[in-house]
């Protein structure tokens, strides 16, 4: 990772739902990195996981103050990773290494809209909260704002994070609405929580959003995307993925057996391996140098071209149909199941 700056950790503080929120400093506050850094955007930061390995993993900004102060909100995962890594060990004082900013949606991405909605998932509220901040501290200066409508789903009532803050902003402001929809605990249906999980029936209460923000793990974003479309054909659908795609489990079983040969062209480099990993997974895994950022269908970054054998390719946001005939692909979201596969590495993004 190229790292690009150096961030003290300022303050923590404790989240529901696993979620731990730090308050960062940028050290040199002429660092060009503080251009980029922006509500609903994402750092890449360089730190390692419990077993000390380091890896670069991406967290949503949240907040921003002219000072070169910033929050990120990281979620526990109990699997040792960074983000394990980050709760245990970032304290009050201690640093982080930043590299690049990425991510396209920010307040200006919705602030000249009439009416736009957001459907989020688990820790997938960070973007949302991120926006809603932009957008509050715009109402409260008198600027036109959007019509705002969150649907939230989350597994229980106790895990919903920042719940606080967007309840008093649906029942303080005229412009903004909650829906919370609650999928693993039986609770009484009103106004603002629903029990159960919400199908695309649940988002034609949303009055003709221009845009739709979804985010959320990838099966999440998967789905509502399939949901938004077909309730709201005309809307711009914004889409962030937190999660790597996974193979489906009946075709991760049917394969685990198959012996996968992968060509690199480039190089003429043979790998090879089992089914049941992506691309991207592989290719690192064999210290083959690809480029990559989030991992989870959005970016684009690491875009190949691919042929022969058998594989899947699980859903991404960013290819279109024609790419996709004429053999482009993700790393992130191929799986190799069987055969010689032949990977140009150096496909055009």
């Amino acid at each position: 990772m190229n790292v690009i700056a150096q961030a003290r950790c300022e303050h923590t503080s404790l989240e529901a739902g696993g979620i731990k929120v730090f308050t960062l400093r940028v050290e040199d506050t002429r660092n060009e990195l503080l251009n980029e850094l922006k509500p609903g955007r994402h750092v890449a930061i360089h730190y390692p996981d419990k077993t000390g390995i380091f890896q670069e993993r991406l967290y949503s900004v949240t907040s921003k103050q002219e000072t070169g102060i910033f929050e990120i909100a990281v979620k526990r995962s109990g699997r040792n990773r960074v983000s394990d890594n980050i709760h245990a060990t970032l304290k009050e004082g201690s640093t982080v290494s930043l590299g690049y900013v990425s991510g396209d949606i920010s307040v200006e991405s919705v602030v000249g809209l009439e009416r736009f909605a957001m459907v989020a998932g688990g820790i997938g509220v960070t973007l949302p909260i991120a926006l809603l901040r932009e957008i509050a501290i715009r109402a409260r200066s008198g600027q036109h704002v959007p019509e705002t409508t969150l649907l939230l789903c989350i597994p229980k009532v106790a895990d919903i994070p920042f719940l606080h803050e967007l309840l008093e902003l649906d029942l303080t402001s005229s412009w903004f609405t909650l829906h919370v929809f609650v999928t693993q605990e039986d609770i009484q249906a009103c106004a603002r929580f629903k029990p159960g999980r919400p199908t695309s029936s649940s988002l034609r209460f949303i009055e003709n959003p221009q845009a739709i923000v979804i985010c959320g793990s990838h099966s999440f974003a998967k789905t509502f995307r399939e949901h938004a479309s077909s309730v709201f054909p005309s809307a711009k659908l914004l889409i962030e993925s937190f999660t790597p795609p996974e193979m489906q489990e009946d075709q991760e079983h049917n394969g685990s057996d198959q012996l996968v040969r992968l060509c690199l062209t480039d190089s003429g480099e043979i790998i090879e391996t089992g089914s049941g990993k992506s691309l991207l997974e592989i290719l690192e895994a064999s210290g083959v140098p690809v480029r990559s950022q989030c991992r989870a269908g959005i970016c684009g970054n690491c875009r190949i071209r691919i042929s022969g054998g058998e594989y899947r390719l699980e859903s991404d946001f960013c290819l279109s149909e024609q790419d996709k005939r004429i053999g482009y692909a993700l790393a992130c979201c191929t799986f190799p199941l069987s055969g010689n596969i032949s990977l140009d590495l150096k496909a055009a993004p």
